[in-house]
């Protein structure tokens, strides 16, 4: 379960390189709050390779309440 402090986060997209790419076609944002930042990931839940994915991209999905899915 997602905090309310991770959903209210600005986090950097340099520094979420799946999340970058999901985000491009959308904004020109170059932060969003986790509340963006889940809606982009679910978005995208069936397509996500969870094991390509960086610890730190993990890390940050698991805050904001994903979880993998198989």
């Amino acid at each position: 379960m997602a905090t309310s402090a991770a959903l209210n986060t600005l986090y950097r997209l340099a520094d979420y390189p799946v999340l970058a790419r999901l985000a491009k076609a959308r904004t020109h944002a170059t932060r969003l709050d986790g509340r963006a930042c889940r809606c982009l990931y679910e978005s995208a839940l069936p397509q996500l390779d969870w094991q390509t994915l960086s610890a730190a991209e993990r890390a940050l999905m698991y805050a904001l309440g994903l979880e993998e899915t198989t």
